[in-house]
């Protein structure tokens, strides 16, 4: 991908939707690329709290409050709402989906991976619209800047689906951080130390190549781009009604 061509969130909405499920390979020396992994990461003095995990952004759909945009992703997995309140009574996004999506992953929908970015979409949109903080902290990042979900030792198997693999960044990152922790000041406390490393090796974004489709990074840029210009994304309204999803025996019509 060229210097020229790269999608960020300048981008118009409709580039960043034809780019969805298209892999990128962005090379970190020539792109302002901000990536994040936790929700604790900061860059520039801003704290990236976009994961689906990330707790504090409540909100409603479907007259139910979600704790996470994760639990209500995952409840799209699948048909049977017993399966469903228990992703939506687990304590955090992370839980309902390293304890309950684990539990019933043979009941996964087959035909999941044909809605699944489609349905990502409409699930940040929801959040957007369900909650002003979130919607606050996705205006706060600068335009031009192209969101990379980092998912370099993540082994689930849409790691790369969701977010992009950057090996040589995040070894340099390692290298830093023990570096920091040995010549830091020993009174440092544990709390300020993992602060200076988490925004010192958060400021090192241009060595190596971000590999992936990005695909949760292009919805975020597509969401903030829409909230911008007071639009709604196209999702695909036939796609996913077609798909015949359910929430807690409720089926959904977009």
């Amino acid at each position: 991908m060229s210097n020229s061509s790269f999608l960020s969130t300048s981008s118009s909405v409709s580039e960043l939707v034809a780019s969805l499920g298209r892999e990128e390979r962005l090379v970190a020396s020539e792109l302002p690329v901000w990536c994040y992994k936790k929700v604790t990461d900061i860059v520039e003095g801003i704290e990236l709290r976009l994961s689906n995990m990330a707790g504090g952004y409540p909100f409603e759909f479907t007259g139910v409050r979600w704790h996470s945009s994760e639990q209500l992703y995952l409840c799209g997995e699948f048909t049977d709402p017993e399966i469903q309140r228990e992703l939506l009574s687990a304590t955090s996004g992370y839980a309902a989906k390293r304890f309950i999506k684990a539990k019933h992953k043979k009941e996964v929908r087959e035909d999941f991976p044909t809605f699944r970015l489609q349905w990502m979409l409409s699930v940040v949109w929801q959040k957007c619209l369900g909650n002003a903080n979130f919607r606050a902290k996705l205006l706060s990042i600068p335009d031009g800047v192209i969101l990379v979900e980092e998912t370099t030792l993540d082994t689930g198997g849409t790691a790369q689906i969701w977010g992009c693999k950057n090996p040589e960044l995040i070894a340099y990152r390692k290298e830093l951080a023990d570096r920091i922790t040995r010549w830091s000041d020993a009174n440092l406390t544990k709390t300020a130390l993992d602060n200076k490393i988490n925004i010192e090796t958060n400021a090192v974004r241009n060595i190596g190549t971000f590999v992936g489709q990005n695909n949760i990074g292009k919805i975020l840029m597509i969401c903030r781009r829409c909230l911008l210009e007071g639009t709604e994304p196209p999702i695909d309204r036939t796609l996913l009604n077609s798909a015949n999803i359910t929430i807690l025996g409720n089926h959904l019509t977009f």
